[in-house]
């Protein structure tokens, strides 16, 4: 019950997909929030505070015409909130990918104080390459 305003901004900034709103997700964060995403895309790196957090995705959106998530579900174990998604982008090259991404969220006194983002970097750099987003086939086992 006392991640209730977060677990709602939370819903609010990935679930919908048009209407993604990170907006009351920004309100909540701390002062010292930080938002970390790998390097291995041209705008990961690890930002603080919500003008920092605000600044990343419109950094996302160069790349994007649109990237929008739903979530699957979003589970509450107190301190962390974990927020599995499925997102739908299209690239500004025209190249639309699909793919699964994880939110993780530590919270303190009501704030969120830490997000990181674990995504699937080697399809959103062949999207951002100009490339069809590669898949292998299953493996065939023994």
């Amino acid at each position: 019950m006392q991640n209730d305003k977060i677990l709602a901004a939370l819903k609010t900034a990935f679930t919908g997909y048009e209407t993604n709103d990170r907006g009351p997700l920004v309100a909540l964060l701390a002062d010292d929030f930080q938002f970390e995403m790998s390097d291995s895309l041209p705008y990961g790196g690890v930002y603080i505070g919500a003008v920092e957090f605000t600044a990343f995705w419109k950094e996302v959106g160069k790349e994007w015409r649109y990237f929008r998530y739903e979530a699957h579900e979003i589970i509450d174990a107190g301190d962390t909130i974990i927020v599995p998604v499925r997102t739908d982008a299209l690239s500004i090259r025209g190249i639309r990918m699909c793919n699964e991404h994880l939110f993780l969220f530590r919270v303190r006194d009501g704030k969120v104080v830490l997000g990181r983002l674990y995504a699937d970097t080697a399809r959103g750099r062949d999207v951002m390459a100009g490339l069809e987003p590669r898949r292998y086939p299953r493996a065939t086992l023994a």
